[in-house]
């Protein structure tokens, strides 16, 4: 049987779209181009992980430790990850991470004139927009034109319990590149695995990866421990991550103390830590 349940979808992505191998990087360029819907024939350039997935390395941060960082050769840079827990806080998550990759990119020394864009994909575990869509981009513009600011950042967010839910009710076009993708990442049933393979070369590749895997004692071991820290602590700290953003929002409002307080659990030192960060 493979590894490939839902607990463990965040350290499959990174398993194996962001190894940096040869057969990873094959098919994070093949989902990019059907991300992106680059026209069959046609291919983003060559793909490089800048944070590639070593079994070596102890989870330190329960969720950014699974994300993938990529330069697309032509194209700029990319932030692909996967999200199992709501927080509430994607949205400004997302922003974060990809204004963390230009401030990279002026970190190596680059000019203004020299940044690249860059592009956050987001697979949610949950619905977070309140739109029927379960794929939303979004990119800045002048209000009132509409006008296009330059493409320079982009925001995708992939809301798998909505496709799961229209893929039953078969209202996802037979045309949508990103379903099998989908239902590869949301399979729970292990007999589908060959069934998926043999309708397509690429999610073929994505299974070997599966298989290697559940047959790698090293890798299933590592699977677990990253996965049992993010059930574990990583939720606990994100939980309480999300709640300091939340009363930080509060008192930027002008909320009473001892109110922010009680909606969000935090100590009146921990809420007054927050207040003295914001006067900084």
């Amino acid at each position: 049987m493979y590894v490939a349940k839902r607990t463990l979808y965040a350290f499959l992505i990174k398993f194996i779209f962001g190894r940096g191998t040869k057969q990873s990087n094959k098919l994070l360029l093949a989902l990019l181009n059907d991300v992106f819907n680059v026209p069959k024939g046609l291919s983003l350039g060559t793909v490089e992980i800048t944070n590639p997935l070593t079994f070596q390395t102890n989870v330190t941060d329960q969720y950014a430790i699974l994300d993938i960082r990529a330069k697309v050769a032509g194209f700029g840079h990319v932030n692909l990850e996967m999200q199992r827990v709501n927080q509430r806080n994607i949205d400004k998550r997302s922003l974060y991470y990809g204004a963390k990759l230009f401030e990279e990119q002026l970190d190596k020394g680059n000019e203004y004139r020299d940044l690249k864009k860059v592009v956050t994909i987001n697979f949610l575990d949950f619905s977070y927009f309140t739109t029927d869509m379960y794929y939303s981009c979004y990119r800045l513009m002048e209000k009132r034109t509409f006008e296009p600011y330059p493409d320079l950042l982009q925001l995708h967010f992939i809301e798998m319990p909505k496709f799961v839910r229209q893929d039953k009710e078969n209202l996802i076009h037979p045309n949508d590149r990103m379903a099998k993708w989908i239902r590869f990442l949301t399979n729970e049933d292990d007999a589908r695995w060959e069934e998926m393979a043999n309708q397509d070369p690429i999610i073929e590749n994505a299974v070997d990866m599966l298989r290697t895997v559940s047959m790698d004692r090293e890798a299933r071991e590592k699977a677990l421990k990253d996965i049992n820290s993010i059930r574990g602590e990583g939720i606990e700290e994100g939980i309480k991550k999300g709640k300091r953003e939340d009363a930080k929002m509060m008192l930027m409002e002008g909320l009473d103390l001892h109110l922010i307080i009680k909606i969000t659990g935090l100590t009146e030192s921990e809420v007054l830590e927050l207040k003295d960060e914001l006067k900084r």
